[in-house]
């Protein structure tokens, strides 16, 4: 059996994406019953995701992250669907971004969707949806606590 892997850093250790249907993101509004995860295709890139989204003074961050590894079939990989080219403007156009991701959670025609990262759009994110039937072939290899390295603030423990 072929095999991939897919990376999420969250506070969270379980795939069930009930903070879809509590707060917005970039590619789905909140609605009741509208799970959600989001995933990265390596460990720096799901990094980068949720440094471009902390907000406050970098001193209150907390000290550690949680990373899950995930394991992903062959036949979940086969069935994925790819996010057909945005408009230049798409990463400063949520109302649109959200509209597609929307529609294909309402289709539920995948378990996994591959769209950009907006802070390295070269690189791929992928939304999980939690309640489609090949959601359950996703396993989740582990999660651990990794502590963040405070240059990534510019926070240092003594002057230079």
């Amino acid at each position: 059996m072929d095999v991939s892997l897919l990376w999420r850093i969250s506070r969270h250790d379980d795939l069930d994406g009930v903070g879809g249907e509590k707060a917005d993101g970039r590619w789905h509004t909140e609605a009741k019953g509208r799970r959600i995860v989001y995933l990265s295709e390596h460990p720096a890139v799901a990094l980068v995701e949720i440094l471009a989204n902390l907000k406050g003074n970098p001193r209150l961050f907390p000290d550690a992250y949680r990373m899950m590894k995930l394991v992903i079939d062959q036949s979940v990989w086969a069935a994925t669907l790819v996010c057909e080219p945005l408009p230049e403007n798409w990463r400063g156009d949520l109302d649109h971004t959200r509209a597609i991701g929307d529609a294909w959670l309402t289709e539920r025609s995948s378990a996994l969707f591959r769209v950009p990262s907006a802070p390295s759009p070269e690189s791929s994110n992928y939304l999980l949806n939690p309640l489609h039937p090949d959601a359950c072939s996703l396993t989740i290899e582990w999660t651990k606590w990794v502590t963040y390295d405070k240059r990534l603030f510019h926070l240092h423990d003594e002057p230079r």
